[in-house]
């Protein structure tokens, strides 16, 4: 296996505006998307789904709900990041997984306490909390993509409700990022970032 160091990936990443339209093998999108499986979130409760969208009669649906940018209809593959609103049933289910692996009660109950505050912090924010997870997936694609050699681009201009709609997602998975994949046919630009004394204090 080859490993590359985090700061090559970090400078090497950039946000293609076009891809070549070349598919990207399924051994490679499988990759990708294991990484972003294990993506960290808070108290681990991972209320996010993804759709993978490949079809162009599809993407191009999308593409009219993405305001034609040209990444929709030359990537490879859309990741469409979702956040999933039920963070009682996302936790429940963690806590049932956990019981079946063993782990200690007096380790669940920790958990649980911690879940039930949490959530009560959240109850009237729950799209809120649960989109501010999704980023951190969507972050882990960014670079668990060009790990493997793909390039890739978050996107938040398009609108959010037409592709519930062109989707058949249910109400409580909300479409908050979108994440396409494939090889680039542009190049970067030189990365303008504000001064280090413009950003920590």
């Amino acid at each position: 296996m080859v490993y590359i160091e985090f700061k090559e990936l970090l400078m090497a990443r950039y946000a293609t505006k076009k891809f070549d339209g070349k598919k990207i093998d399924e051994d490679t999108v499988d990759g990708i998307l294991e990484m972003i499986r294990f993506s960290p979130s808070a108290l681990d409760i991972q209320p996010w789904k993804v759709k993978v969208i490949t079809d162009d009669d599809t993407k191009k649906k999308l593409s009219a709900a993405s305001f034609d940018q040209p990444q929709i209809m030359t990537c490879s593959h859309l990741l469409v990041f979702c956040a999933n609103t039920d963070l009682v049933g996302n936790g429940d289910k963690l806590i049932g997984m956990m019981k079946v692996d063993g782990v200690p009660e007096a380790n669940l109950k920790l958990l649980e306490d911690a879940k039930n505050n949490f959530i009560k912090l959240f109850e009237d924010k729950g799209l809120y909390e649960a989109q501010h997870n999704v980023f951190i997936a969507a972050t882990t694609a960014l670079y668990a993509a060009k790990s493997l050699g793909v390039d890739s681009c978050p996107m938040q201009g398009f609108d959010p409700n037409a592709y519930s709609e062109i989707l058949e997602i249910p109400s409580d998975i909300v479409p908050t990022i979108i994440v396409p994949l494939g090889y680039p046919a542009d190049k970067p630009n030189p990365k303008m970032r504000f001064p280090k004394e413009d950003i920590f204090f």
